[in-house]
């Protein structure tokens, strides 16, 4: 036998499965405005504190509006990122790098150099200053040999040892001028003579700063402002 919900006794083979007319016809209709204890549990948090003791400031810790004013600029006293860009140029990065210069020569006055790379073209080629080693910097260059620098528009080389080399030259590629201290926007040539036969040696680091940039160049990048590194020399102990 079983049992109506209304306590009637019927026998098994009429009996009605209460659950699922409950499931399947009355449980769709159940209104569904509210959660069940478990739905709400997982959606919402306990009611109470909300934040660990300590986390927010007191009133007596918060300012007043007259101490906010006199504490903070008002609002539009800066400049947006545009009107900023708008008012003042943008600095230039400045370059660094450092060259070697290795022969073995097998009599006097006989070249060898190696490249300088700045990494990227500027917008006119540097004015290039030769510093000996120990040499005190001119206009346009400052700092020393562990720590080149370099104001806009300047290619400073600093010797750190020249050992039976002479007098260090920068060059121009791109017209091929030597012999003086010329450079392209985008890198120069370093070169000097040996003094002798016998091994010759000329070290040194550089830093130039452009005026602009133009456009990332080609080939080989040299370090970052702040960092060191060589360039490849031209050929290492051939002669030229």
């Amino acid at each position: 036998m079983a049992v109506t919900p209304a306590g009637a006794e019927v026998s098994n083979a009429v009996a009605t499965s209460w659950k699922k007319i409950w499931k399947k016809n009355l449980k769709p209709l159940a209104d569904k405005r509210y959660y069940t204890k478990a739905q709400s549990d997982a959606k919402y948090q306990p009611k109470g504190s909300y934040e660990p003791a300590g986390s927010g400031y007191t009133k007596a810790e918060t300012y007043s509006k007259a101490e906010a004013d006199a504490k903070y600029a008002a609002a539009g006293s800066g400049y947006s990122k545009a009107e900023s860009d708008g008012r003042y140029a943008r600095s230039t990065s400045l370059v660094r790098g450092s060259y070697m210069i290795l022969n073995v020569a097998t009599a006097a006055n006989q070249f060898d150099g190696t490249d300088i790379s700045f990494g990227t073209t500027f917008a006119s080629a540097p004015e290039v200053h030769i510093i000996p080693v120990g040499g005190v910097p001119p206009a346009g260059c400052s700092g020393s040999v562990t720590a080149p620098d370099a104001s806009p528009g300047h290619l400073c080389v600093f010797a750190s040892l020249s050992s039976n080399a002479g007098t260090v030259f920068s060059c121009k590629a791109s017209t091929s001028s030597c012999f003086g201290t010329a450079s392209d926007p985008w890198g120069a040539t370093l070169f000097t003579t040996s003094n002798a036969a016998g091994s010759m040696q000329a070290f040194g680091t550089w830093a130039a700063r452009p005026t602009a940039v133009v456009a990332t160049a080609p080939g080989r990048v040299s370090p970052g402002s702040g960092s060191t590194g060589s360039d490849e020399p031209l050929g290492t102990g051939a002669t030229r």
